[in-house]
């Protein structure tokens, strides 16, 4: 496990025991980048009745889309890495026993947020360009986007110890 070469300030620390850690980051970022079309659409459909329809359609689509990923959620087990969007129907884990190593880093400007693929692997972001690189054993890499990367990379490198 790699010390983080840059340590950006803890912001809120949630609180965590040895058992488990849990940070939810909500996602500010893709609150303005949803909710300004949202608000257009929702303005136009008011004022222009023959395009209402198709323009309440789109804005059902921009709610729906911001509740699946209103926010990220991240807990470090002593068994398992999970983490979920929203209300969690987007969810993944990763035994921690299959994880190499984790480090922390800043992604991008470019590379967003939500989930996509990037040159340094898998992403999955809500907000913000702090994240976690989680190595797995087989060599596969992916970020996990955090407001606590610190203490994320805390909680992976005490189950890695």
């Amino acid at each position: 496990m790699s010390k983080p070469s840059r340590r950006p300030q803890r912001q809120n620390r949630p609180k965590h025991n040895l058992q488990t850690y849990s940070n939810r980051q909500p996602a500010r970022t893709l609150a303005v980048m949803v909710g300004i079309p949202l608000l257009i659409c929702l303005l136009a459909a008011i004022s222009r009745k023959e395009y209402g329809f198709s323009l309440w359609i789109i804005s059902s689509i921009f709610l729906i889309a911001f509740m699946l990923f209103s926010s990220l959620t991240i807990r470090v087990s002593n068994d398992e890495l999970h983490w979920h969007f929203g209300p969690g129907l987007i969810r993944k884990a990763v035994p921690i026993a299959d994880v190499a190593r984790a480090e922390i880093v800043r992604t991008r400007l470019w590379d967003g947020v939500g989930i996509h693929y990037t040159k340094r692997g898998w992403l999955y972001n809500v907000s913000g360009r702090d994240a976690v690189t989680i190595t797995l054993k087989d060599g596969k890499q992916f970020m996990l986007g955090s407001n606590d990367p610190i203490g994320l990379w805390e909680a992976i490198e005490q189950r890695l110890s």
